[in-house]
């Protein structure tokens, strides 16, 4: 019965697209207890004949060994120029299965955005699903619902997939291919990622990614990165 249920919903995810943020990554569904984290992350898109930047940066704290919470200021600039607040979001991710317990790990995870320079409200919920599919490969994929609500928007639902499949490389070094599908963007291309040991449970870990768009609304090129202080 279980294995039944858990097919249902990948099979769902398989076949869910659509729209959720610009293209920011693929989530895992795991959560390590007491776990505080720095992050900042960019996304650098190719907008015509100006280079659009994007950041966000955040803390987080893993509360048990199920959940996580995390807030983020998010900005807008044209290649460093003009800087101004776009908005905030908060994000609660919930460990739903222990790693290894079943076929696939799982998680779910809930988003909540707000507009600063304009009336605009998001709510977003995501299923987050990770399997080995050997001793080399991972495959995670996530799946997102959202509603947009505001004066200053159309109120509307919107979803969105992202994928990843990974190379276990070295804890220093994995490359992977992701692909992004929603409402605004459609892009596929490679990243890399690791995690550099401080001592004790002190990490930096990283990723770069580049990616192609897929269809003429998509920028040619975005390049998304960011870093993370574990400890």
């Amino acid at each position: 019965m279980r294995k039944k249920i858990s097919l249902s919903i990948f099979l769902l995810l398989l076949c869910a697209s659509g729209a959720h943020s610009e293209l920011s990554r693929v989530y895992h569904p795991y959560v390590e207890q007491h776990e505080r984290e720095i992050e900042y992350g960019f996304l650098l898109r190719d907008a015509g004949n100006t280079n659009v930047l994007l950041n966000r940066a955040g803390v987080g704290y893993a509360w048990t060994d199920k959940f996580f919470s995390e807030i983020y200021l998010l900005t807008e600039s044209i290649t460093h120029d003009n800087q101004q607040v776009r908005g905030y979001e908060a994000e609660f991710k919930w460990q739903l299965t222990e790693q290894g317990e079943y076929w696939a790990d799982w998680g779910l995870l809930i988003e909540a955005g707000e507009g600063r320079d304009i009336d605009s409200h998001e709510i977003a919920a995501g299923l987050l699903w990770e399997k080995e599919l050997s001793n080399n490969w991972i495959a995670t994929a996530n799946v997102f619902i959202e509603y947009e609500s505001g004066r200053d928007v159309e109120n509307e639902f919107e979803s969105a997939f992202r994928g990843q499949l990974r190379y276990r490389n070295s804890a220093e070094f994995d490359p992977a291919l992701e692909i992004y599908l929603d409402d605004q963007d459609r892009a596929l291309g490679p990243s890399f990622m690791g995690a550099l040991k401080l001592g004790g449970k002190k990490q930096i870990r990283w990723e770069l990614g580049v990616l192609f768009g897929l269809d003429s609304r998509t920028p040619d090129t975005n390049i998304r990165g960011g870093l993370e202080f574990e400890f």
